[in-house]
């Protein structure tokens, strides 16, 4: 008795090599990407001949060179948000630590009137960020 097999042929592609390849670029992508971790906006501190160190604040406040402010990465509208922003941040009763990153071409009034509005918050420890000229 001779038995006749019918082969069919695969109609489905192996996607095996597909997903392999695909998986190596994620990881080619993910392993070449930056470095450099992004921050909120991209400012341009202003320049300053001190190459103190400075030790790490408890809020950090970003200013753009539009004036949009955002502490910690959370953008605030208003100097009501940021009253809130710092009253949230004392520690039993002791007021936070505030680091300014403004960018260089922010009007020096518009800072001043942000340093003040930290000082009537009751923060007594604030400092603006430059970067050393080489």
């Amino acid at each position: 008795m001779q038995f006749h097999y019918h082969r069919k042929k695969h109609s489905e592609l192996d996607m095996t090599p597909l997903v392999s390849v695909i998986f190596l670029l994620i990881i080619f992508f993910l392993v070449a990407g930056t470095v450099k971790s992004p921050s909120f906006w991209d400012i341009e501190h202003p320049r300053s001949s001190s190459d103190a160190r400075m030790e790490t604040m408890d809020i950090s406040i970003f200013v753009d060179m539009n004036g949009n402010m955002a502490v910690s990465e959370r953008e605030i509208r208003n100097s009501y948000q940021l009253q809130y922003l710092i009253d949230e941040a004392y520690r039993n009763g002791i007021p936070p630590s505030v680091e300014i990153h403004a960018d260089n071409r922010v009007d020096s009034h518009d800072v001043v009137k942000l340093l003040e509005g930290v000082r009537n918050s009751g923060v007594r420890r604030v400092e603006l960020i430059t970067e050393v000229a080489p």
